[in-house]
């Protein structure tokens, strides 16, 4: 288990690199179309921004009262799934992509994200308890 935060941020980081990296890789040998190629990006980028805005909030309550940290996760929660549909709609709606590998891009990325959050809250609880 990841036991310190910089180890937790490097592994998102390292991993989605290794993952962009694999499918650009596809991408120049002519295995993924460009369609699907800006589709996946697109999808990558989404689910990246959803969680940069989330672990900001995250980081800045996380030493914070009860209160400010419940509204900064549940408001945070609220602003990112608006955001993120209104933005998942102007996608699908104006520009030309693969709907599935869009859709499959954000839902992967968006679980892997959202795993690194949780790992990272319980991180900051064990911290803040004095556990190891």
């Amino acid at each position: 288990m990841i036991k310190n935060e910089k180890l937790l941020i490097s592994f998102a980081l390292i991993f989605s690199i290794v993952i962009l990296l694999l499918l650009t890789s596809f991408y120049l040998f002519s295995e993924v179309t460009a369609i699907v190629y800006k589709s996946i990006l697109l999808g990558t980028f989404l689910a990246f921004i959803n969680f940069f805005i989330g672990f900001m909030l995250i980081k800045f309550s996380i030493d914070k009262s009860e209160k400010v940290f419940l509204f900064a996760l549940w408001g945070g929660l609220l602003f990112r799934l608006i955001l993120g549909l209104t933005l998942v709609l102007i996608i699908l709606i104006f520009l030309e992509i693969n709907t599935y590998g869009f859709i499959f891009s954000i839902l992967f990325f968006y679980v892997f994200y959202l795993f690194i959050e949780i790992f990272y809250l319980n991180l900051g609880r064990n911290r803040r308890f004095g556990r190891n």
